[in-house]
């Protein structure tokens, strides 16, 4: 019954939504596809001083950018809502398993191809340290299945919902009663129950490093949060180790569950934006604006929108 409700709300705040946007319709998005347009300026929010826009929002997705200081360093956070599951979605390097170690793109140029609103970096699961190791699906497509019980996984289901499998076996995923759309191996869990994880393990992360970090976490039903950090490269901050991440996102109080991904270089984090040029992009590197340093990725775990304003076809992604 609560689910029910739940899907109510949601389904008149859509269409109070659509009335506010103007003409236009909505595409829902399925696991195997959807169709995506390039997002409008006029969705995005900008604030004064700001080279990012600080939100974006039309009638299937809410996004807002905030910013702080913890421990001398500066994070950033995108709280997003949307209103079906596969609009939170996850690609890999030219969208095939298997393309090799290290090799991969920037997270800008993943998010420009799928017409993404916001996207992150990933788990690169091919990475020197994990190349043959945990469980890697994307959209409904498993591609190793090779859990040691030395990782925590970050499985994503069919309903939007994140299931995190600590010390993860091949049983442990293959017992899970429903359909796991994505799966990410790195970690580990830093946020359980609304409270930060105090027995970290090390797993060749660099967990104890003073570095930047990036996750993406649940808050409640089809609402998330994805958090950067800054580190040593940047000027003015120190960055966090693992538990120091934990203990930022927990101090938010509503996090449920957050999962550690790539840091160090690697942490992106996309919205609209200026580039390196300083010219206005959709797709710029809003975290660490005083670095330059941009580092390729294996994937990237990415949201869209499902409105499809009027005289618009858009483009279908897999």
């Amino acid at each position: 019954m609560k689910r029910w409700s739940c899907l109510g709300l949601i389904a008149l705040l859509l269409l109070s939504l659509a009335a506010a946007a103007g003409e236009g319709r909505i595409v829902e998005p399925t696991v195997e596809e959807a169709t995506v347009a390039v997002p409008r300026e006029e969705n995005y929010t900008q604030e004064d001083g700001k080279e990012y826009a600080v939100a974006y929002q039309d009638p299937t997705l809410d996004i807002r950018i905030t910013e702080g200081r913890y421990l001398e360093t500066t994070w950033t956070a995108a709280r997003v809502k949307v209103a079906y599951p596969a609009q939170l979605r996850a690609c890999m390097y030219r969208d095939r398993y298997g393309a090799g170690a290290g090799v991969g793109e920037y997270v800008m140029s993943y998010a420009m191809k799928k017409n993404a609103v916001l996207a992150i970096n990933d788990d690169w699961f091919m990475s020197q340290f994990r190349q043959n190791v945990g469980c890697v699906t994307r959209q409904g497509v498993n591609y190793r299945m090779r859990c040691n019980g030395n990782y925590d996984i970050l499985g994503i289901d069919d309903q939007g919902d994140f299931q995190i499998f600590e010390n993860a076996t091949n049983e442990d995923i293959e017992q899970f009663p429903g359909r796991l759309v994505n799966t990410f191996v790195f970690g580990p869990a830093i946020v359980r129950d609304y409270k930060s994880r105090e027995d970290i393990v090390d797993n060749s992360m660099g967990a104890f490093h003073e570095t930047q970090r990036m996750g993406i976490g649940q808050i409640g039903p089809l609402e998330y949060i994805c958090v950067c950090c800054e580190g040593p490269e940047d000027p003015g901050s120190r960055g966090l180790t693992v538990r120091e991440f934990g203990e930022l996102v927990a101090s938010f109080g509503d996090v449920k569950v957050f999962y550690n991904l790539d840091g160090g270089s690697s942490a992106t984090m996309t919205f609209k934006g200026k580039d390196k040029r300083g010219n206005d992009t959709l797709w710029a590197k809003i975290n660490a604006p005083q670095n330059s340093k941009v580092r390729t990725a294996g994937g990237c775990i990415y949201f869209v929108s499902a409105w499809l304003p009027e005289g618009e076809e858009g483009v279908v992604i897999q």
